[in-house]
């Protein structure tokens, strides 16, 4: 004969693992956040407009105002993508030791949402070179228009290997950038990003301590900061690296929530089964290339 908790201890678990998800997988993003703007709605897509505004003020006499005509700059459309992943867990299982069950069930699942979009975010680094944008270029390209019009380009895009004197090279290369309204790019190239292989190099060049942290916050904090960006064969790769601005990549790399990562339960029919599953319905999308100079070696 079955007793009552045979069909109540999938609830009765559920905050156990609820709670074990959340912290694991709020410990294991803080990261990101100094990177990518996150951004939670409840729209189906998301319009991430470029920098820059409606051109310089004009003087103002006390007659009539001048109005401005609309921005020049690209506007990407972002789309989240949903994602799932249920994980059995049985009754006999739990029955020996809930609380451990609970534990392991939401870590393994929190790491699966993790390892999912710290892989998206990758990507868009590691696509950067191929995958075009709403500018028709890719994020990294000598071929950028300046504005809708099209009839100037620019180039976040060099070849150098990574070095100080290239470093160096990339941000001269940045101070001739204007936004789509023409007036000047003002950055602060201040974060180094790159791939696995060329770690040891950048702490030579940015200093032992200068390891990106989720402490730093946004924004320069005492010199360049650096990030390893990539892992698995995703992201960077080999010589690959970039330099941006760490203030100004969260607002033209976004983290576009629907649903943010989360775990329901789902009994079965058999109450001696049942399933707990990971949801996430998210994207990420760049717009803007003047904030980051990409480098891609041959």
């Amino acid at each position: 004969m079955m007793t009552n908790e045979m069909y109540t201890w999938a609830n009765d678990m559920y905050p156990l693992v609820k709670k074990r998800f959340e912290e694991r997988y709020a410990s294991r993003m803080n990261l990101i956040g100094n990177i990518a703007g996150i951004v939670n709605q409840n729209e189906l897509n998301y319009e991430l407009q470029g920098l820059g505004g409606y051109g310089e003020l004009p003087v103002y006499e006390g007659g009539e105002l001048s109005y401005a005509d609309g921005t020049k700059s690209f506007i990407t459309t972002v789309t989240p993508v949903e994602r799932a992943l249920a994980l059995p867990v049985s009754y006999k299982k739990a029955k020996i030791d809930m609380v451990g069950e609970a534990d392991r069930t939401g870590l393994r699942l929190a790491d699966s949402a993790y390892m999912t979009v710290i892989s998206e975010f990758y990507r868009v680094f590691g696509n950067a070179f191929t995958s075009k944008g709403a500018d028709g270029e890719a994020w990294a390209s000598d071929a950028h228009p300046v504005d809708t019009d099209k009839t100037a380009t620019f180039s976040n895009l060099i070849t150098d290997e990574l070095s100080v004197s290239a470093i160096c090279a990339a941000q001269a290369k940045a101070a001739s950038f204007v936004t789509a309204d023409g007036l000047p790019f003002i950055a602060n190239f201040d974060l180094l990003l790159v791939s696995p292989e060329l770690e040891a190099v950048a702490r030579e060049i940015c200093g032992e301590d200068a390891l990106l942290t989720p402490a730093c916050g946004l924004g320069g904090q005492n010199g360049m900061k650096y990030m390893v960006c990539g892992g698995g064969s995703l992201g960077l790769t080999g010589k690959q690296w970039a330099i941006a601005d760490s203030m100004l990549l969260p607002e033209v790399l976004k983290l576009v929530y629907i649903t943010e990562p989360s775990v329901v339960v789902s009994p079965r029919e058999n109450p001696l089964m049942t399933d707990y599953i990971a949801y996430v319905d998210f994207a990420f999308g760049f717009g803007d290339a003047r904030p980051i100079i990409f480098a891609n070696p041959a």
